[in-house]
């Protein structure tokens, strides 16, 4: 356990590198902070755990299907698709704000993944408050990193 989070933590660190300074130009414009935080990136991170005799080959291949899916999500900056070492798969999710995090891993979503996966999902939020690029930053394009 205490891998997988050391692993979500280097994920989320390095997806916030690639992040646009949203929450730095809502508060450069005048906007409250009431709307600032309306508007602050957040982080969406997601476990679940991987059904018995469901091989990383087959996972890999369920999260390729999807790209398209999340290629139009409504308020989806960035995702990375994630594998743990303790057999659980996921995602860390840049999304442009909380309202539209939350609008994707609704009742619906979670009630799905149970059924479909057998297990419920974790999701954890995560507000941006800021947001860096460090000197290796680029645009990534979906593709497998293996």
């Amino acid at each position: 356990m205490k891998r997988l989070a050391e692993a979500m933590v280097i994920t989320l660190m390095l997806f916030l590198c690639v992040a646009a300074p949203a929450t730095r130009s809502a508060m450069a414009s005048g906007q409250t902070a009431a709307d600032a935080a309306a508007s602050t990136l957040v982080v969406a991170v997601v476990k679940i755990p991987i059904p018995a005799g469901v091989t990383r080959a087959q996972v890999v291949a369920g999260m390729v299907k999807t790209i398209p899916e999340y290629e139009k999500l409504p308020g989806l900056v960035r995702k990375y698709y994630a594998l743990s070492d303790d057999g659980k798969y996921g995602g860390v999710y840049l999304f442009e704000n909380r309202k539209a995090a939350e609008d994707h891993f609704n009742d619906e979503w979670r009630a799905n993944i149970v059924k479909t996966r057998g297990a419920p999902a974790e999701v954890t939020y995560f507000d941006v408050p800021i947001v860096i690029e460090g000197p290796s930053a680029q645009k990534p394009q979906a593709r497998l990193l293996q």
